[in-house]
């Protein structure tokens, strides 16, 4: 029987022996060794001596076969909720479909850890290319893994500082401003405005274009006014519509994943009575045109046009694909607003 050591006498040394001789995992020397960020810095090092000292060396068929394209494209999405990820996806994967590429969607479930146990499943199906709409582009973590993933990212409405990667981005702040600049042409000078939190870019689009409609109309300042979506599970909707009320605004902005919207809007029915909207409280929805367009009466909406976002991510990851040394790129995409019934002149 040969020993363990048998390889090393016959003169090829494998992955296995770099790992046995830096004490660490076949797994974590496979990740050292492909450039994986997941390993801590001992490790490394220890594992690129023991290669350098055993002259270990990558078996060249294999890593023909790893960097071989696969025809598929990944796509993190923070949850499937939302009123924007399901049609994009769908038009991601008819544009996609004609070059030969398919999507692979992977949820982080609202949670950075998610985040980064889809990217690690990426990773292992080495994909040609991967979109990122992550929960948080704050997390270092993540950024790490990105940075080290060896394939070609596409940020989708996400802004990872210090990580050159192409992006496509949407003009939230904008759009925000434009809906309360509305509202305040109608005698409204308590908005509020729900956002999420700071760790991801739209909810720090939201802020600054509240901030900045306060800023030009000098609005009401009040803290309450902006309300923080930190729960997105539809079910967190009647909170957000208690919330909303709380900070006795005449209208409100509202925005996040079409059950909490939804739920949101009943809770808000429930508490104001019959027909309360403009007549109690002018409403203006961000992003979810079908719930806008059925609701009675129709909402006035930030519009977020889905199908031209998911245009120019394909745009984006093909051009990549085909040039990879291309300078990185990156293209904002402007959010309108429309008016509609949901609004009106201030309750006298």
């Amino acid at each position: 029987m040969p020993s363990p050591n048998s390889t090393l006498a016959a003169g090829v040394t494998t992955l296995l022996d770099v790992a046995r001789d830096a004490g660490v995992s076949r797994a974590t020397a496979s990740r050292v060794l492909t450039g994986s960020p997941r390993v801590s810095p001992s490790a490394r090092d220890r594992v690129r001596a023991s290669a350098e000292r055993l002259q270990y060396q990558v078996n060249a068929a294999a890593r023909s076969l790893r960097t071989a394209r696969t025809g598929l494209v990944g796509l993190l999405i923070p949850g499937f909720r939302n009123d924007l990820y399901g049609p994009l996806a769908d038009r991601l994967d008819e544009r996609l479909r004609e070059h030969g590429l398919s999507v692979v969607i992977g949820s982080s479930g609202w949670s950075a850890d998610g985040d980064l146990r889809v990217l690690e499943s990426f990773a292992a199906q080495r994909l040609d290319a991967v979109i990122i709409a992550s929960r948080s582009d704050r997390s270092p973590a993540v950024a790490a893994y990105l940075g080290g993933l060896g394939s070609p990212v596409v940020l989708l409405d996400r802004d990872f500082t210090g990580l050159p990667c192409d992006s496509v981005l949407t003009d939230l702040r904008a759009g925000i401003t434009e809906a309360m600049g509305a509202l305040v042409d109608l005698g409204h000078r308590r908005i509020a405005v729900s956002a999420y939190g700071t760790e991801l870019r739209p909810g720090r689009q939201v802020r600054e274009g509240f901030a900045a409609a306060v800023r030009r109309w000098g609005l009401d300042d009040d803290c309450d006014l902006l309300v923080d979506l930190s729960d997105l599970d539809g079910s967190a909707g009647a909170d957000l519509g208690e919330r909303l009320l709380a900070a006795r605004p005449s209208a409100a902005v509202i925005g996040g994943p079409t059950a909490l919207l939804a739920k949101c809007l009943r809770r808000l029915r429930e508490r104001l009575g019959p027909n309360p909207f403009p007549s109690r409280l002018s409403v203006v929805a961000v992003g979810d045109e079908l719930l806008a367009d059925v609701h009675e009466p129709a909402l006035a909406l930030v519009i977020r046009p889905v199908e031209r976002i998911a245009d120019a991510v394909a745009d984006q990851l093909l051009r990549r694909l085909d040039d990879p040394a291309s300078p990185v790129e990156s293209v904002t995409i402007p959010l309108t607003f429309r008016p509609g019934p949901s609004i009106g002149r201030i309750p006298r």
